[in-house]
């Protein structure tokens, strides 16, 4: 792992649930961890007949922590750059802990 590499810096955000005064619940998303990462492109791939563009798909390689360990491709999604990404999987590149990969797919720009 190349740590030089990582110059982009990225948000994770969680969902969450809040409840008004009235007990409507309402989704949202609040901060969860900041890091750096290093981006690189996904190949293009082809789901349900459709091609997937390679600028809608990025991986993200960040070193491993115990905050970025706990992160689910369910309950998450990452800022970079003012764009959304969505977590489609996380790979842990192994069993020696030293980085995670994040395979994301653009959401849109913020």
């Amino acid at each position: 792992m190349n740590i030089g590499a990582m110059r982009t810096k990225i948000t994770f955000q969680k969902s969450s649930v809040t409840v008004d005064k009235y007990g409507n619940h309402t989704n949202g998303w609040t901060d969860y961890c900041s890091c750096w990462a290093t981006v690189g492109t996904s190949t293009g791939s082809e789901s349900e007949g459709v091609v997937v563009n390679p600028e809608e798909s990025l991986d993200f390689t960040c070193r491993y922590s115990s905050e970025l360990a706990a992160v689910e491709s369910t309950k998450y999604r990452i800022i970079a750059e003012g764009h959304i990404y969505n977590i489609t999987y996380v790979n842990p590149m192994g069993c020696k802990r030293n980085s995670l990969k994040f395979n994301c797919k653009l959401e849109k720009k913020t």
